[in-house]
């Protein structure tokens, strides 16, 4: 019965060619409208790591010193911690997975020959793979005494590792940063987040893939130092990563690892008795309001993704609204004009379900042609909005997934739009139909 119904309604759009255009036009801008703002919604909102980060939450307090006693506090907590204040936190607690992080960005280069690039990474104390979930290829992590003893290692990607060595597998060589070597110990495969959680702010939405892992400590060492210089006291002067000056600066983001909310309540209580223990002892000039907050959370108080994506939806959405209004208008009008046919096919014994299921079909085909029309249509949408000047412009990419979601979408909107035309086509007496036509 479906593929008679199919028939019946392809032999009705090619006998009015003007008004199936005009139906599947006005579908198609609204479904193409909708999904461009749905594909920028849907690469933004969301966890950036899946899995992963919704047990990751990090620790926020007020720790200027009186060094920093006048300058004013942020608007949103703040993440950053000294190194002793980061590894104190990391010592008390063993068990509890842990690792303190800074972006830094290093020219990487081969020792033994001309190959060198600027590479992305993270400076890191703790497990950083095992906590962010980056995939090994080749290799291992570093481990907790080559931590210890500040060893020279590091851990880069495939890409990199490709660049500079010609191979992927590059355990055992040594790369050159700030005229110092690191033995590479560890290769992972191409890994970034879907958008920046670390070191967040509402100007870097989209995360940058990690090439580069380095230990804290040897990075110190040998003078690589983190991207964000920190916020440091007035006798500090200008910083330097390779000197005891780091000491006076908070650079370091603190992320904790907790699956339950027993686990949250507890680590929050040693946190803030942590903290009101360093304000008591006059460390800490403020009361420090020590708070963990979970990556969504955090992501949300820096204003990461910016709040116009959510009205943008909003707005798409509720055009394709008015566009599925005048849809049903143009179907019902369409429909109404058959009404001779209905009320022969009435009169011969069909009923009126099977008269709403032949018109409903009808709907659905038309709003699949929509969707095959907006498909170039949002094609153009997300190419206008990848030259746009905006932090996410490249999350405008229209992929295989976004596709079967059109279709999806464009059936939806052509059964919906034609519901209530079918509905009011379908429900007439025979008798009636008959008389009118």
């Amino acid at each position: 019965m479906f593929r008679y119904y199919l028939q019946l309604a392809l032999a009705r759009c090619r006998r009015g060619p003007a008004m199936v255009a005009l139906v599947v036009l006005t579908m198609a801008i609204g479904i193409a409208a909708c999904m461009t703002a749905l594909t920028i919604f849907s690469a933004l909102e969301g966890e950036p790591l899946p899995g992963i980060s919704r047990h990751l939450y990090v620790v926020t307090m007020d720790a200027r010193e009186q060094s920093q006693k006048d300058k004013p506090a942020y608007d949103t907590p703040d993440a950053a911690l000294k190194w002793r204040d980061a590894t104190a936190l990391m010592d008390a607690r063993p068990g509890v997975p842990q690792v303190a992080l800074a972006q830094t960005q290093q020219r990487v280069g081969n020792p033994d020959g001309p190959q060198s690039d600027v590479a992305n990474g993270l400076l890191a104390h703790g497990p950083v793979l095992r906590e962010l979930g980056v995939p090994l290829r080749f290799g291992r992590p570093w481990t907790d005494s080559e931590q210890a003893a500040r060893a020279p290692v590091v851990v880069i990607d495939s890409n990199l590792a490709q660049k500079l060595f010609g191979t992927e597998d590059a355990v055992g060589r040594s790369v050159e940063i700030e005229h110092h070597r690191f033995r590479v110990v560890g290769v992972t495969a191409p890994w970034k987040p879907r958008t920046q959680f670390i070191d967040a702010g509402p100007y870097q939405i989209l995360a940058v893939d990690t090439q580069l892992f380095v230990p804290v400590g040897a990075a110190l060492d040998a003078g690589v130092g983190p991207l964000n210089g920190g916020e440091c006291g007035e006798e500090t002067g200008v910083s330097n990563f390779g000197a005891v000056d780091v000491q006076r600066c908070r650079w370091l983001e603190l992320w904790a690892a907790l699956k339950t909310p027993a686990e949250v309540a507890s680590y929050q209580s040693f946190l803030s008795a942590y903290a009101d223990a360093q304000h008591r002892a006059g460390r800490f000039v403020y009361p420090p309001h020590a708070k963990l907050y979970g990556t969504r959370e955090w992501m949300a108080l820096n204003h990461v993704v910016p709040r116009d994506i959510a009205l943008n939806m909003i707005l798409a959405g509720a055009f394709l609204v008015l566009c599925m209004i005048n849809v049903a208008g143009l179907l019902t009008a369409r429909f109404l004009r058959r009404q001779a046919d209905v009320a022969i096919r009435r009169a011969l014994g069909a009923s009126w379900r099977q008269v709403f299921a032949q018109h409903l079909v009808e709907s659905g085909l038309l709003g699949l042609l929509g969707g095959l029309l907006a498909l170039p249509l949002t094609l153009l949408g997300t190419w206008i909005v990848r030259k746009q000047p905006v932090g996410y412009a490249a999350a405008a990419q229209f992929g295989v997934g976004a596709f079967l979601a059109l279709l999806e979408l464009s059936l939806l909107v052509g059964m919906l739009g034609g519901v209530l035309p079918a509905w009011r086509v379908c429900r007439l007496p025979p008798a009636i139909q008959i008389k009118q036509a």
